[in-house]
């Protein structure tokens, strides 16, 4: 699997991912590199975080997006939403072929996979935008066209975080989503009946109320490099110590575009 962090902020837009890639079998977890690459470049102003399954068919996704970058003349000057519309649809097209050859039939008649998703998250800059943003690609939940979705719009800041990323939930906010839902499922068996939304979304506020508060507004980048840092490493070491084969791994990889119109870099 894989963690992405993503902080979008006022100056320009991070994201950072480990280096792990897992190979697995039907007997599960066979092997995993903590040296594989993550995060790519494409054109000089787009930078794109992998997550979930780390190829299909036998290529790595940085393949892929390499082919994606040959095939489609000037998607650089296309405003952002164009070009993840692209992105979905080769990356739909490349996953149903991968899945059928896997299964020796059509995809269509693939009723169940036990396919990992493949996941991208899209950053940067619209050309002549001086307000970065970015998106993320989710195969095969977004199948259908325009069903990307856009995690920050330019001008929306904050942060994000993709794939394995309980450590984070569990850090900034002390429970996760999923530890609430078990609390709510107790409360309702002690009720003897199911809690009404008001009631959940109590909940939910109390949750949110623990949070520690991290101010993005205005954050510098170099600020923004290192939170980002912080929390991909966090999650490294967690799964470092308490799992026998760390699906996140390796060393933390940084990638950022400012407003100044440079390129996405990349950085360890």
């Amino acid at each position: 699997m894989s963690v992405a962090v993503l902080c979008n902020l006022s100056d320009g837009v991070i994201i950072g991912v480990d280096s792990a890639l897992t190979v697995t079998s039907a007997n599960g977890v066979e092997r995993v590199f903590e040296d594989g690459g993550k995060l790519f470049q494409i054109g000089k102003k787009l930078g794109v975080a992998t997550f979930g399954l780390a190829g299909l068919g036998g290529r790595s996704i940085g393949s892929f997006l390499h082919e994606f970058e040959g095939t489609h003349q000037g998607f650089e000057e296309w405003p952002i939403p164009e070009t993840v519309e692209s992105l979905r649809d080769f990356f739909v097209t490349k996953y149903k072929e991968a899945v059928a050859e896997a299964y020796g039939k059509p995809f269509e008649e693939v009723t169940e996979t036990s396919w990992q998703t493949t996941g991208l998250v899209v950053v940067g800059y619209s050309p002549g935008s001086y307000l970065s943003e970015a998106w993320e690609i989710r195969i095969p939940d977004h199948v259908e066209p325009g069903s990307s979705r856009q995690v920050y719009k330019p001008g929306s800041f904050g942060l994000a975080w993709f794939a394995l990323s309980d450590p984070i939930e569990r850090y900034l906010y002390g429970i996760s989503l999923q530890g609430l839902g078990e609390i709510a499922d107790y409360v309702k068996e002690l009720l003897n009946r199911d809690l009404t939304a008001e009631e959940y979304g109590k909940l939910l506020d109390i949750r949110r109320g623990q949070a520690y508060q991290v101010m993005t507004d205005s954050m510098p980048v170099k600020t923004g490099i290192a939170y980002v840092r912080y929390l991909v490493n966090h999650v490294i070491a967690h799964y470092r110590f308490t799992e026998p084969h760390p699906t996140v791994g390796g060393k933390a990889q940084i990638g950022v575009i400012t407003y100044r119109g440079g390129e996405f870099e990349i950085s360890e």
